[in-house]
């Protein structure tokens, strides 16, 4: 009797998880990113579903729809000490997420996104000048643990960058890394294509970030610039050249 008790609380048990509803996906997600993404229109389970990814507007604070996601569970890297998901987004293959003990990772994603949804999280003026054009956001063997100290990288690749200050003109295509050194992150931009050059570097560390570099391009066009962009640019007396530095 005590044997067939407990072979039936076992197999309910296993009911219950394979049937774990999927809104614990949501609570993941908004743990992770401390609530700027979260999944709305949630069907299916934990293990097998889909929702809407949906990113909160910092200056509206209202809930703007990104992809549809759908995740599979893949039950072989249990066999590694993962709980792991493919992802689609918008149909298509964007990578793998997994949680275990020591923390969780995310390798190889891929999502495409209009610009705002990144340069809008900027804590900065720089951050609300009408960004514009679109990026894609890419990691590879992303980790951390479970006091958020990370290693790996995340790429931002920026197509057809333009920004409403400088009247929507084209700036040009642009490359945007973060490293995780673990509690430091560091922080590259580089210029892959465009008449406007941008470099710049910095960092973030726990309770403060800094980033600065320069911006070459057009004099013409580019004199507009301290007067739209305020403090946080100067020129740096080579025409069409200024230079910008940025803290938090």
């Amino acid at each position: 009797m005590i044997r067939h008790s407990l072979l039936f609380l076992m197999l309910l048990a296993c009911a219950l998880v394979m049937r774990a509803p999927s809104w614990l996906m949501d609570s993941a997600i908004n743990r992770v990113t401390a609530g700027e993404i979260r999944l709305a229109l949630i069907e299916g389970t934990l293990w097998n579903g889909r929702g809407t990814l949906t990113v909160i507007d910092p200056v509206s604070l209202r809930a703007q729809p990104w992809v549809t996601l759908q995740w599979r569970w893949q039950p072989g890297q249990l066999l590694k000490g993962d709980a792991a998901w493919q992802l689609l987004a918008d149909d298509k293959p964007a990578g793998e997420i997994a949680a275990g003990v020591r923390g969780w990772r995310a390798d190889g994603l891929a999502f495409p996104a209009p610009a705002r949804f990144a340069m809008e999280r900027i804590p900065h003026a720089f951050g609300r000048l009408g960004w514009r054009g679109d990026v894609v956001i890419e990691t590879t063997q992303w980790r951390c643990n479970w006091r958020n100290r990370c290693d790996g990288r995340a790429g931002l690749r920026w197509s057809g960058a333009a920004v409403d200050v400088l009247r929507g003109r084209p700036l040009g295509d642009y490359q945007i890394d973060l490293r995780g050194e673990g509690e430091r992150l560091a922080l590259s931009w580089t210029t892959l294509r465009g008449e406007t050059r941008i470099e710049a570097q910095g960092q973030i560390s726990p309770g403060s970030w800094q980033f600065s570099g320069a911006v070459r391009g057009d004099p013409a066009f580019l004199q507009r610039l301290p007067a739209v962009a305020g403090k946080w640019v100067t020129p740096s007396g080579t025409p069409g050249e200024y230079r910008f530095s940025l803290q938090g």
